[in-house]
């Protein structure tokens, strides 16, 4: 029998984090005082990841047949991304975070 449980919780987990980081993360970085296009670029650089990089992931994951474990790689880059939020408020430092955060995400 196939894990549904692990289905279920991969998608509570991505989209809870969705949910809490999507609302919040533009007044976060209103609150370190970066100008306003500053947080649309950033904002912005999701997105365009999000068109981008999923393709890439596709055709790696049928290219390579590591369909699992290329998931599992992405989740932890994208964690490491994130990771980088916490230490850096320069905006070169959270363009880099974003990019790879996104890239994986």
């Amino acid at each position: 029998m196939i894990p549904y449980w692990r289905l279920s919780a991969y998608y509570f987990f991505y989209f809870s984090f969705v949910g809490a980081f999507s609302p919040y993360f533009a007044l976060y970085l209103q609150s370190i005082s970066l100008s306003a296009t500053d947080i649309a670029l950033l904002m912005s650089l999701m997105q365009l990841m999000r068109v981008l990089a999923p393709n890439l992931w596709g055709w790696l994951a049928e290219k390579l047949g590591m369909r699992i474990a290329i998931v599992r790689l992405s989740a932890l880059a994208s964690l490491a991304g994130f990771s980088v939020f916490f230490v850096t408020t320069d905006f070169a430092g959270l363009f880099a975070a974003m990019a790879l955060m996104a890239f994986f995400w």
